[in-house]
């Protein structure tokens, strides 16, 4: 005891040294339990990606990704209703379209169109040939683009379709892309934008300029949305017509400034226009400016402007690929 008491201290903290050391003992085991399970853990994930790279997928997954292949196709069997292709024109079923077909089916479906858009009400350009003006007097071709050509006749009557059906007020004009160098000469006729070729399908871009109501504009999309086949309205943009000939008026009828006081020579300038009392000199007082007219009233909501407005729809057809 008289050991103790003269070391005590000593004592006391080899005590506590022996405590940390058993205490670290414990962690490291610990420590090295958890580092040999994640260890095995590893090496079972190694071996699962071994199997799956050596094509040795297990049949939990097999069936698995069968059953969402299925429910894949199923949705796709459903959706393909509304993506029906639109019929080229001519419509032929071999790959080869001849020149005097074209020709022919050119000028019956733009006597067609024209008709319907005179039994619609629906005001066209002076022998508008619906973007086809440089194949108006072609008898050949390019060969190498006569199918694509009928392809997009098809879809520009379907278009026009949709568009007299709405009953609008007046067709500016449709717009395509350029797909022959040769016969595709009129530049008012064709955009910039190119057909996008993704792995399910093709967008073919169009634009479509015309003037109608908001009720019209209302029924040529929902016709769009409507259809069996596919419209991506890409951008919709109207335009106020008559803007120009109202801010004419607005600066007629524009309040005119005050009559300048007429003055006169070798005569005293007062600015208030009448010389003080016993002065009656300097000049005669400013005839008034007669009142101006009232402006015509001017509203920012276009739609509700009596007047028609023009809109320009951007417009993609999406035609999916054969056997997807």
């Amino acid at each position: 005891m008289a050991w103790i008491k003269r070391n005590l201290y000593f004592l006391i903290g080899s005590v506590i040294a022996l405590g940390l050391m058993i205490f670290g003992v414990v962690v490291l085991l610990g420590q090295r339990a958890r580092e040999q399970q994640a260890a095995e853990d590893i090496a079972k994930q190694y071996a699962e990606l071994t199997r799956l790279n050596q094509g040795q997928a297990s049949p939990e997954n097999i069936d698995a990704a069968k059953k969402q292949e299925a429910q894949l196709r199923e949705y796709m069997a459903k959706a393909r209703g509304f993506f029906q292709r639109i019929p080229p024109i001519p419509n032929f079923t071999t790959n080869r379209i001849g020149d005097s077909d074209f020709a022919t089916a050119l000028r019956n479906t733009i006597t067609q169109l024209t008709n319907s858009a005179g039994k619609q009400s629906v005001e066209l350009p002076a022998e508008y040939y619906f973007s086809f003006e440089s194949q108006r007097k072609l008898m050949v071709f390019d060969a190498t683009n006569l199918n694509n050509m009928a392809v997009h006749l098809g879809e520009i009557k379907a278009i026009c379709d949709i568009l007299f059906s709405a009953k609008i007020n007046y067709l500016i004009g449709i717009r395509r892309e350029i797909i022959s160098d040769t016969t595709d000469l009129n530049p008012p006729d064709y955009i910039a934008d190119k057909t996008v070729s993704t792995p399910l399908a093709d967008l073919t871009p169009y634009e479509v300029t015309f003037k109608s109501f908001s009720t019209e504009l209302a029924e040529v999309l929902a016709g769009l949305a409507s259809s069996t086949n596919a419209y991506v309205v890409k951008s919709i943009n109207v335009e106020r017509e008559g803007l120009a000939a109202d801010d004419a008026m607005a600066g007629v009828n524009a309040p005119q400034p005050l009559a300048q006081p007429q003055r006169y020579p070798n005569r005293p300038y007062y600015p208030g226009g009448y010389p003080p009392p016993g002065n009656r000199g300097g000049f005669t007082p400013p005839y008034p400016a007669p009142a101006p007219l009232a402006q015509p009233a001017r509203t920012s909501d276009i739609f509700l402007n009596e007047k028609p407005f023009r809109v320009t729809l951007d417009i993609e057809v999406v035609k999916m690929k054969r056997g997807k």
